[in-house]
């Protein structure tokens, strides 16, 4: 029996899938210059005529990625620009990242294959490939909705005092340092909880 569009779509759509955690993984563990793609699809189960049929060039694979990564920095940042409620909005956040970390996914090998992206296109500033750019520029867009947010919460008298440039910039570095952690040490690698995270930005007394 013939398969229907609809489960010929589903198809595609899980091979395609397939090919991205493929590349993430690869790409992560081995670099960018070190993988083609014979070696992702062989990674993702499939032929490597199949794998043109989803993507044209590595280039194509990861600058796909990248897009998908800037776009969840959007989101986030539109997501703190219309919130009025600092500390519910990034306790949030932050037990969704904490979920993702201890998750079995991709996630830490996405990350460090983002954050390698991201500063790669930092040094390379207008050189650096669109998609690239475009992930600067949403870290950017994030980083400042950060600021802003943790502002806010000042004013309420819920968060810390101090520059909420420097408060911003280390609660994001503790999310870095914890997936380098991670990658390290794999399950042994411990992940806090929500409330000892947010205690670095709450007023001391402050409900975490």
């Amino acid at each position: 029996m013939p398969r229907t569009p609809e489960q010929h779509e589903a198809m595609r759509a899980a091979t395609r899938e397939r090919v991205r955690s493929a590349a993430v993984r690869l790409f992560a563990r081995h670099g960018y210059a070190a993988v083609n793609m014979r070696r992702i699809a062989a990674e993702a189960g499939i032929s490597t005529g199949s794998i043109y049929r989803h993507f044209a060039t590595k280039e194509e694979l990861f600058g796909d990625l990248v897009t998908a990564a800037a776009a969840g920095l959007r989101a986030t940042a539109e997501r703190f620009r219309d919130s009025d409620a600092p500390v519910e909005s990034l306790r949030e956040f932050t037990g969704e990242f904490l979920a993702d970390l201890r998750g079995e996914g991709d996630f830490v090998d996405f990350f460090l294959l983002m954050h390698q992206a991201f500063t790669q296109g930092v040094s390379a500033g207008p050189e650096a490939p669109p998609a690239v750019r475009e992930l600067v520029e949403r870290n950017t867009e994030l980083l400042r909705a950060t600021v802003r947010l943790i502002g806010l919460g000042q004013e309420q008298g819920a968060l810390r005092p101090g520059p909420p440039e420097e408060l911003a910039t280390c609660f994001f570095a503790v999310f870095d340092g914890l997936v380098t952690m991670r990658s390290a040490l794999g399950e042994e690698g411990t992940v806090p909880t929500v409330s000892t995270v947010m205690g670095l930005l709450l007023k001391e007394g402050g409900d975490v």
